[in-house]
């Protein structure tokens, strides 16, 4: 089983000014914002003009109360939202089939007899937590599962101690679902950057958190390969995945990242490759939280695509993003 449960919460005495102690989230959030920008970045931001993609980022966070950003945030109603799409234009985007929808493990665990032997448990309205099962290799550890659901009801960094108020409106469920792939790790990624429509690059990665850590990046067209000069960067000759898909594929994925970008002012679209197939996974609204290393060309480049909203207008698609959050959740396994 493949485990992962975010940030790590420090020990005393560290707890007492770091970001993820009991401290720091009793802060106004700007102040927080400040401290977690000029922590990462070594310098002081503009928050209330924002030139480059970090500093917008931070805008977001600080202004933003959309419905879309919770709809981002919550996985069940991203997975909504793109089968709709891909239903409307007769595309070619898979989704992992959910399996199963709850609060408590043990509701899943009483149904253990009906899950596949591979599948995943994540919570629902967080990032980066998740349990990768293959019950064939390794036998199913209930109690921890347990464990854990029970600590993913309740709120964590996301919402707490970093302001990420679309987290903090999800819908705060469990959710077993299809595992993408048949090896030990997960499928590669494509993740693509989009601005109202307008593709920065698709970003293709083996070997996510691991050492063997490499990208791979493609204009628009797919086709493309864009250097960006980090360490992780695959040579022009390696060949990637995406240097196999047909033009029928990478048309699909166009219109899809079209379809989904053109109502939003910036979104990153997460995907995996696996066997030649694109699996949609989720979508990222708080990328790193504009907190993580980002090379100045790009920083400059998505700061200038992304055009920030009037957030004193209406959203003309309000009610269409709120449905998307209504509804009973079940699984296929549940009646």
């Amino acid at each position: 089983m493949i485990v992962r449960d975010g940030p790590k919460q420090p020990r005393y005495p560290l707890a007492l000014i770091h970001p993820l102690g009991p401290l720091f989230r009793h802060l106004p959030l700007s102040l927080r914002r400040h401290l977690l920008f000029l922590r990462a970045h070594k310098r002081w931001g503009n928050f209330r003009n924002p030139r480059l993609w970090t500093e917008k980022m931070q805008w977001r966070v600080l202004n933003d109360r959309r419905a879309l950003l919770v709809v981002a945030s919550d996985k069940l109603a991203s997975k909504a939202l793109v089968a709709q799409i891909a239903k409307r234009l007769n595309l070619a985007i898979h989704l992992p089939a959910t399996l199963w929808v709850g609060t408590d493990v043990r509701e899943l665990q009483a149904i253990a007899d009906q899950l596949p032997a591979r599948w995943v448990l994540k919570p629902n309205s967080s990032s980066g937590r998740v349990r990768i099962i293959d019950s064939a290799i390794t036998p199913i550890d209930w109690n921890e599962l347990v464990h854990a659901g029970i600590q993913w009801m309740h709120e964590d960094e996301e919402s707490g101690a970093f302001g990420h108020w679309g987290y903090s409106e999800a819908r705060r469920v469990l959710i077993a679902e299809e595992r993408v792939g048949g090896g030990d790790a997960p499928p590669p990624d494509l993740r693509t950057q989009v601005f109202s429509g307008t593709v920065l690059r698709f970003d293709w990665s083996s070997g996510y958190g691991t050492p063997q850590h490499h990208v791979a990046c493609y204009a628009s067209d797919l086709r493309t390969r864009v250097f960006t000069g980090t360490t992780i960067e695959v040579p022009a000759e390696h060949h990637t995945p995406v240097d196999d898909f047909t033009e029928d594929q990478r048309a699909d994925l166009k219109k899809f990242v079209d379809a989904i970008g053109s109502g939003t002012d910036y979104l990153r679209i997460d995907g995996y490759v696996d066997q030649g197939t694109y699996w949609f996974g989720e979508l990222t609204t708080y990328t790193e939280g504009g907190l993580g290393y980002f090379a100045k060309s790009f920083n400059e480049a998505a700061g200038e695509l992304w055009q920030l909203p009037d957030l004193t207008a209406p959203d003309p698609r309000e009610a269409e993003w709120r449905a998307l959050l209504a509804g009973t959740l079940k699984g296929t396994l549940q009646k």
